[in-house]
């Protein structure tokens, strides 16, 4: 039986669900209109009236609840806003993807220390648009891919044959495991089966998308003291981890492929940018992950994940057609154009993102920190060697 503070939780989420459901629909559709799109779609699950009334005043209340998720994306919205367009809970929900990839293309330069002025084009600026359609059609790909494994690991298994039955009764733990890896390794095989189906196009989009959320993640010699957390899933405490991410060679990889999007959007946009936590959300998640993760399962998904990156780089033709997969050439193009800007008077863009937690902050590797040392004693060596200058 539930506990009592249970029971009354349970209790007054009835009564306010009821509370809604018995207010008139032109009160409905406007608390539906101050929403954002997280909570609309939450709201949409609670009762058949609410998703009824939802569906059928989509194109009334999508402007507002666009608007109220985006408040300073101007140049994303204008094409949903426009007299054309009807608002539906597609076009809703496409917004996600197309505002991570905004902000993707926009915050990436600040992954760079030295090159931030070249790698990057602000949200607001059209020049981006042809970078940004892709990579928000690779965040799409993220999301097919992570739902197969959703999917997957919605459906209950049973024992395949009489050794799996002998297992399953005399060596629970041995059964328990092969059977995490054999669901594994059917989720795999779905994923190859999907990216096969993919064209070469759309497989490069993906990899776009995927070689820069890698720079996301930072173990900077700047991550230094307890603030940040060391890097756990592979060897070397991340000494190569954003290289190794983005080969897929990391367990990090397939955990990413089974979170999709949503891990990204949640500390990049929907939730509250001035809470400490919200910087490290993906950090704090995928190290709780991988701490509940047994090795030996562990060991298994950073093989798979090395499988699929493979697949992927031979669909996208990476060794053969390589620009297609790389984004510097879209940066590289902007650079020049800001410049010819700069010289024509023309103003900056502006710019609406600079709140956004970008960065996934790990600690520096001890051996990163011995080695910046002895350079920098190094150096004061030689500068004390050094004569001084003549008068």
């Amino acid at each position: 039986m539930p506990s009592l503070p249970r029971r009354r939780a349970a209790q007054q989420h009835i009564e306010a669900t009821l509370s809604l459901v018995n207010l008139p629909d032109d009160i409905l559709i406007l608390i539906c209109s101050h929403c954002r799109i997280d909570e609309l779609l939450t709201l949409r699950l609670t009762t058949r009236k609410t998703r009824n009334l939802i569906d059928e005043y989509i194109s009334t209340i999508g402007p507002s609840v666009a608007r109220s998720t985006l408040p300073l994306s101007d140049h994303l919205l204008s094409r949903h806003e426009s007299a054309t367009s009807t608002f539906t809970l597609q076009s809703l929900k496409a917004l996600i993807p197309e505002q991570l990839a905004a902000i993707l293309v926009d915050r990436h330069r600040i992954a760079d220390e030295w090159l931030q002025s070249r790698y990057g084009v602000p949200a607001e600026d059209p020049f981006g648009d042809g970078l940004r359609e892709r990579v928000a059609h690779g965040w799409r790909i993220l999301r097919d891919l992570s739902n197969i494994s959703r999917t997957e690991h919605d459906t209950k298994g049973t024992p395949k044959s009489a050794t799996d039955l002998k297992n399953m009764i005399f060596r629970p733990a041995h059964f328990k495991m092969e059977a995490l890896k054999y669901k594994e390794d059917i989720i795999l095989q779905k994923r190859l089966d999907y990216i096969a189906r993919l064209s070469q196009r759309q497989t490069q989009d993906y990899k776009i998308m995927y070689i820069l959320f890698s720079s996301a993640f930072s173990t900077s010699f700047s991550n230094m003291g307890e603030e940040y957390k060391p890097w756990p899933f592979d060897f070397g405490d991340g000494i190569d981890g954003q290289r190794e991410l983005r080969k897929g060679k990391t367990w990090l990889s397939w955990y990413i492929l089974a979170e999709g999007p949503d891990l990204f959007w949640q500390q990049w946009w929907s939730l509250p940018h001035n809470d400490p936590q919200t910087k490290n959300h993906i950090r704090d998640r995928a190290i709780e992950a991988f701490e509940q993760t047994p090795e030996k399962l562990a060991d298994h998904q950073r093989i798979l994940a090395r499988t699929l990156q493979k697949a992927v780089n031979v669909r996208a033709s990476l060794e053969t057609d390589f620009d297609e997969s790389n984004p510097v050439r879209y940066f590289a193009a902007y650079a020049k154009e800001r410049l010819m800007r700069r010289q024509a008077g023309i103003p900056a863009t502006r710019e609406i993102l600079d709140h956004v937690p970008f960065l996934v902050n790990f600690r520096c590797p001890e051996e990163i920190v011995k080695r910046h040392e002895a350079l920098f004693a190094e150096r004061n060596t030689i500068r004390v060697r050094q004569p001084p200058p003549r008068e």
